[in-house]
């Protein structure tokens, strides 16, 4: 595997995220009929012993060029490896809106589009 997209911007939904999302944490894509791709977090339980179900989150959605870029990916399913690089609280930021970095790793052959 090797890194796609080193850094990508979430462009966040919600206001804030989830106290428990930390960098290194997993994430998922979802590509939607419209062509928008949707970025997923897994919240874990709260309950001791990891007792409980996980939820799902949705935090935003890529902007244009991650979008061109893994929609063929994502089209042929291929296997993808996504982490959470960057998290900017919002108390920090001068919007007051939390900021969200991914990173994509994979093999370049499942982002070429290929016409036979």
């Amino acid at each position: 595997m090797q890194p796609l997209i080193h850094k990508a911007s979430v462009h966040l939904t919600a206001k804030t995220l989830p106290a428990s999302v930390t960098p290194g944490d997993p994430v998922r894509l979802r590509l939607g009929d419209d062509g928008i791709i949707t970025v997923i977090l897994t919240i874990p339980s709260r309950l001791p012993f990891g007792l409980g179900r996980s939820r799902e989150f949705l935090a935003g959605k890529l902007g244009k060029q991650a979008t061109a870029l893994l929609k063929p990916a994502l089209q042929v399913s291929a296997h993808l490896r996504l982490r959470i690089v960057e998290i900017e609280p919002a108390h920090l930021s001068l919007n007051r809106r939390s900021k969200l970095y991914i990173s994509v790793w994979g093999e370049p052959e499942s982002i070429t589009t290929q016409q036979f």
